[in-house]
């Protein structure tokens, strides 16, 4: 098997093959996430005209870190699905990277 010479044109070609399919899998998941995150938030927000009582917020600082986690890791499972997705079409999944040069 013959190495494949990296360029900018092939790398940019392996990111923009990866980049949109990251992509389209992130919306899909992420946006059904953002409504139920703010309808979570605007529902416990004091009317207009109330104070705001910073110990009522900070009895949700747990629950909001353990939801920042939550999406942190389905946010890497959907690239790695992207990843997963992009290699199993790819033309060159013989790609090797050559770190030594070739004896003349």
């Amino acid at each position: 098997m013959e190495p494949v010479d990296i360029t900018w044109a092939r790398a940019f070609k392996v990111w923009w093959s990866y980049s949109w399919r990251a992509m389209v899998l992130s919306l899909i998941a992420m946006v059904p996430l953002q409504i139920l995150l703010f309808t979570t938030v605007f529902t416990h927000l004091p009317a207009a005209g109330q104070r705001v009582d910073p110990g009522q917020f900070a009895k949700y600082a747990p629950v909001f870190m353990l939801g920042w986690l939550l999406m942190m890791a389905l946010f890497l499972a959907l690239q790695t699905q992207g990843m997963r997705w992009m290699l199993r079409d790819a033309k060159w999944s013989d790609f090797r990277i050559a770190l030594l040069p070739k004896d003349g």
